[in-house]
């Protein structure tokens, strides 16, 4: 009986600790995947992007030439990025009590992007704006895609119901699937028209992360071991290089043959296909030769 009171009570505490978790943790959202080189502003410091950083209000993601990130809401959605984007979460607040409402302004200042609803998603309450260049979206149970660049920005509604408005102008209904609306900078919009197959496919891949082209994920089980070297100090610095040009690399210890080294890592790859890709093109640069690819359960 001592020992099932003992259980019943360490049961109690563990759950208490996962409500103050919970309460505790104002994060909206966190990153499910990704392509480097990407890098994500928060309270004023730039870090390298990596699977399961949380997502805060304020927060800034950046990608570089053939990058890509996926998000995912604390609601279920899901947000995609294209190569050398900007993605600005002016707001995202989860609700402070079950059956709340979940509220997002998203900003995309450049590049490719994408929200999908998923079937979770339209079951939580919601208020989500995305700003893409000029034109603002009231997401509404759907699947948008858009691009904003120095000639126009670009809506595209793929499935759902969407509410369009261009900077000072009124307000109007897209309601039909796999429609599209173009804004040329300074110029009046074009007309909404119909989105020919093969172009929306096209532009889909802009934001699609790339199998087999370097994906980091949150259960990623591949790394690429970049250089082993016995200075620590050298170590640290070509890290803090490789940090401040978007890739998440790390500093592990490892002993070869009784010495002592300090090892650069990238870890999280898809797949041994990924590894493989990113250590193909890394190698050659920043004195790195010959990146060696391991699985965690090898290494």
């Amino acid at each position: 009986m001592k020992r099932i009171k003992l259980l019943l009570l360490s049961l109690l505490l563990l759950n208490s600790m996962h409500a103050f978790a919970d309460t505790d943790d104002q994060s909206g959202g966190f990153v499910e995947a990704l392509q480097m080189p990407a890098w994500y502003d928060h309270n004023g410091e730039t870090q390298p992007l990596k699977p399961g950083v949380k997502l805060q209000s304020g927060d800034v993601i950046r990608t570089g030439d053939n990058a890509r990130v996926l998000l995912r809401l604390e609601e279920g959605s899901l947000i995609k990025l294209g190569e050398n984007g900007t993605l600005d979460l002016d707001t995202i607040k989860k609700p402070e009590q079950s059956g709340g409402i979940f509220a997002a302004l998203l900003e995309v200042s450049k590049g490719a992007f994408r929200f999908t609803t998923t079937e979770i998603g339209k079951l939580k309450k919601r208020d989500i704006k995305v700003k893409i260049g000029v034109v603002t979206v009231g997401i509404r149970g759907t699947d948008v895609w858009g691009k904003s660049s120095d000639e126009k920005d670009i809506l595209c509604l793929i499935e759902g119901k969407i509410t369009a408005q261009r900077d000072d102008e009124p307000p109007f209904p897209m309601e039909d699937a796999l429609s599209f609306y173009i804004v040329p900078k300074n110029k009046p919009a074009l007309p909404v028209s119909p989105v020919p197959a093969a172009k929306l496919a096209k532009w889909a891949q802009q934001t699609d992360t790339q199998s087999g082209q370097g994906v980091l994920t949150t259960d990623g089980q591949w790394a690429v071991n970049l250089m082993s070297l016995t200075n620590a100090n050298s170590a640290d610095t070509l890290q803090q290089q490789l940090n401040t040009d978007g890739y998440a690399a790390e500093l592990r210890g490892a002993q070869v043959n009784a010495q002592e080294f300090t090892r650069i890592r990238i870890e999280g790859f898809e797949s041994k296909d990924d590894a493989n890709s990113f250590a193909n093109t890394i190698d050659g640069q920043y004195g790195i030769e010959n990146p060696w690819v391991v699985k965690f359960s090898d290494s």
